[in-house]
């Protein structure tokens, strides 16, 4: 045990770190070095510039990376600057075990008391204060492991689900599970365990909020432009798929096709008009660029997700005022 702000932090409700796994000291510059490189980069600012005391564990299983931190009060800033040279593609879910804390994460306030769950992004800054001596375990999960069983994280930011009763305690107490009993697991069944968790977790921020998928539908237009830039980047990197369909984008976002329809619906369009849009444009871009004047026709349209070539031809034309060989030969003569 240690004294941490006048108090003994001990193990708390199960979280046991395998014995002689916890490090400590009493160097800031340290507890910076320890906590960008497991969690986040961030700016430290301790609340006494004459003592700070911390104490850390650290446990990875699959996918996951598992910190526990305990320290002296301490101000956390992740800053743009921060964010830039850091890795931003994890969700930070944390387990606030004691002491209160405050995080303003892009102007969304979340007052997280002890035995509350939380989320961060990596992606955008955020400042917390830790006004008294705090224990907290924090989680790095990958950003597709959760957005593909929450609709938009970002918008559970304020949220802080109980972790004394409810789903949130399942959690709790299947994360102890995992920190006591997940490297005994074969990788399946860690794997399955892990998922379990997950699901778990997504349930909690989804009670907390106390809104389901309906509420989200009837509000799309207000706080959608997040999701529906994350499925653009999704869909981008999938155009060359001819079995790309709603059903399937949707799936990989854990969303209903009615919402997947109503996002881009609120921005002007359908997700078949965007798709097609999108294709066509990466079609001409390899026709006129001499790069790839190797490339047949009929090999161009494939490479975009078109199996039918009298189609794509016919599309092409009506949105180009011309056919696909037709600006090939034209990008030629201009290059001559």
């Amino acid at each position: 045990m240690i004294e941490i702000g006048g108090n003994v932090c001990a193990p708390h409700g199960g979280f046991a770190f395998a014995r002689g796994s916890f490090s400590h000291g009493e160097d800031v510059g340290q507890y910076v070095s320890i906590v960008n490189r497991r969690v986040a980069r961030v700016e430290v600012r301790p609340a006494k510039a004459d003592r700070f005391v911390y104490r850390t564990s650290e446990v990875r299983l699959g996918p996951l990376c598992i910190s526990r931190i305990q320290s002296d009060p301490v101000e956390l800033h992740r800053s743009v600057s921060c964010i830039e040279a850091d890795n931003q593609a994890q969700y930070i879910i944390g387990f606030n075990l004691s002491g209160n804390t405050d995080v303003d994460h892009d102007h969304r306030r979340a007052a997280i008391r002890a035995g509350s769950l939380f989320l961060l992004d990596k992606a955008m800054p955020y400042h917390a204060t830790f006004p008294d001596a705090a224990d907290r375990v924090l989680i790095s999960v990958p950003r597709r492991l959760l957005e593909s069983r929450l609709i938009d994280p970002t918008r559970y930011l304020p949220v802080t689900p109980d972790t004394e009763r409810g789903i949130g305690c399942l959690a709790r107490e299947h994360l102890q599970f995992l920190i006591r009993e997940g490297h005994q697991l074969g990788s399946a069944n860690q794997t399955h365990a892990i998922e379990i968790w997950l699901d778990l977790i997504a349930l909690a921020f989804k009670s907390g909020d106390g809104r389901d998928e309906d509420d989200l539908e009837r509000n799309a237009g207000g706080g959608g432009h997040m999701l529906l830039s994350r499925v653009k980047a999704h869909l981008q990197c999938a155009l060359e798929d001819p079995e790309l369909t709603p059903a399937k984008a949707a799936d990989t976002f854990g969303l209903s096709k009615r919402y997947l329809h109503k996002l881009f619906s609120n921005s002007g369009t359908t997700f078949g008009a965007w798709v097609r849009e999108e294709r066509l444009l990466r079609a001409r871009s390899l026709l006129v660029d001499p790069r790839y004047a190797h490339l047949t026709v009929t090999e161009v349209a494939m490479r975009q997700g078109f199996n039918d070539i009298p189609h794509f031809s016919r599309q092409f034309r009506a949105r180009f005022g011309m056919a696909p060989r037709d600006a090939r030969a034209n990008a030629a003569r201009l290059l001559a």
